[in-house]
């Protein structure tokens, strides 16, 4: 199964309990009631975690998100809840033509919805060390607790690909039929279960390096970087914002002068490990689908489509149930 059902003083008990049997004798303290700021995009820090002893958490099974868990710290422990009525009216508000809203309300959902923690280790971890490729299965795993009995159904309309058919079908979308990511099978055999990362360990090049998968939190650091390059009409170096997200996952470490660090460090790279990183990350890229899969049910052949397409349901949907008033009165 998917989900172990366990009330919260269980939970906590639980995870304690792990912690001891690893030889750690501290109990782990709560995660504070806000997240680490990250700039202007965490609006959602007025949002105080509940009491726990409020709502059920459940136990996700991590080897079943896209990632497969691999790029996270070996015993990682995740535990969801669903979304609270003052939540989702705060959802409610979502601009969805405003990206850093739509990111906002994202992260407030997860931040809200989660706990997140590693078995002997007193990092406090949130949200922000979530990988990219998990968050939006994570976020459907969240509306499927939110939602018990299907309240709320989110439906794509998928035209066969197949130009002898061509049949639009009707898809519930669910946190099943989502394809985020597929590893590529030529990179794997250099995938380290000891360092939780790829290590490429090069004759050639006379060096080790690694390349991880990026996490929400390295990747907003980077964002309020090149925010404040643009600010200050420093010229944009593309090439570093594309591999920059995969050279580390310690976004703790990473503030702005880190970050300058970094891109000079990438700057003075020889051309050979530069190609080297950038086809590794060329492949990671491509390997993200974001995609929800189907069998047509006419033809039977496999199709898929991105997610929040026209005529589809849109990002608010999720939380807000898009039924006409007919069907809700």
């Amino acid at each position: 199964m998917a989900f172990d059902n366990i009330n919260d003083e269980e939970a906590e008990r639980l995870l304690n309990e792990r912690d001891r049997d690893g030889g750690v004798n501290s109990v782990v303290s709560e995660a504070p009631k806000t997240p680490p700021s990250l700039g202007k995009v965490a609006s959602y820090e007025t949002f105080g975690l509940p009491a726990v002893s409020e709502s059920p958490w459940k136990l996700l099974d991590i080897e079943q998100l896209p990632s497969k868990g691999l790029f996270y710290p070996a015993n990682i422990q995740l535990m969801l809840r669903s979304a609270r009525t003052s939540e989702i009216r705060h959802w409610s508000t979502i601009d969805e033509n405003d990206p850093i809203d739509v990111r906002e309300k994202i992260n407030m959902i997860l931040h809200a919805c989660t706990k997140f923690k590693v078995q002997g280790d007193p990092t406090v971890f949130n949200f922000n060390d979530f990988l990219e490729i998990d968050k939006y299965h994570i976020l459907f795993r969240i509306h499927e607790l939110t939602f018990p009995n299907q309240e709320n159904k989110l439906w794509a309309f998928i035209k066969c690909e197949n130009p002898a058919c061509a049949t639009v079908n009707k898809v519930h979308v669910s946190s099943q039929n989502l394809t985020g990511f597929q590893y590529p099978e030529e990179l794997m055999k250099w995938y380290s279960e000891k360092d939780r990362c790829f290590v490429i360990v090069s004759e050639k090049l006379g060096e080790t390096f690694r390349i991880y998968l990026p996490n929400a939190g390295m990747t907003q650091q980077l964002r309020l970087k090149r925010q404040e390059e643009t600010e200050r009409t420093v010229k944009i170096d593309e090439s570093f914002y594309i591999n920059a997200p995969y050279l580390s996952n310690n976004w703790r470490r990473y503030d702005t002068q880190a970050l300058a660090d970094l891109k000079s460090e990438v700057f003075g790279w020889g051309d050979n490990k530069f190609i080297v990183v950038h086809k590794f990350v060329d492949l990671l890229e491509k390997a993200k689908t974001n995609k929800v899969s189907c069998l047509c049910e006419k033809c039977k052949s496999k199709i898929t489509s991105s997610i929040f397409l026209g005529g589809s349901f849109t990002v608010k949907d999720i939380f807000i149930i898009s039924a006409g008033l007919d069907e809700l009165i």
